[in-house]
């Protein structure tokens, strides 16, 4: 009985406190049984990044680059994605990870959003909520962020 009025009872919660709307939390609960197929779809099929020509990317290092995000959630939404793919960030080496952080923490300079505050999101697997499975971190600035957006 309580595993059934669970769910309802902690997006009440969610809602009262303002983290979470009420059409997020639809969407997440109708979505949640197809992330695994999301995952193995994605992983059958090229990298949607690797596909991305040289004139459209900002910054690059030997191992990243970055580029706009076409559906950006601030004035400054950038994603640093590995030249290599990597399923999620934890399949990519330290010093990759590293090389792609030093990168975000640039561009939220360059970009003017270091001062003011930005964040770094990493999305990892399906709970996560991962839909393109080749490791990448947005870098989001430039509005007031709420704890979940």
């Amino acid at each position: 009985m309580l595993s059934r009025i669970k769910w309802p009872l902690i997006a009440l919660a969610a809602f009262a406190i303002g983290t979470l709307d009420p059409l997020s939390w639809i969407f997440w609960r109708a979505a949640e049984w197809r992330l695994p197929a999301i995952k193995t779809e994605s992983l059958s099929q090229p990298s949607p990044f690797e596909t991305i020509p040289r004139d459209k990317w900002v910054a690059e290092t030997d191992n990243a680059f970055v580029i706009q995000d076409i559906s950006p959630q601030g004035p400054v939404h950038l994603l640093v994605i590995p030249k290599k793919r990597y399923f999620s960030l934890a399949d990519a080496p330290p010093a990759i990870r590293a090389e792609m952080i030093n990168l975000a923490v640039r561009m939220a300079e360059e970009h003017g959003v270091a001062q003011s505050g930005y964040r770094l999101v990493i999305n990892t697997n399906p709970q996560g909520g991962q839909t393109v499975y080749h490791a990448h971190i947005h870098i989001i600035g430039g509005r007031q962020m709420g704890w979940l957006g």
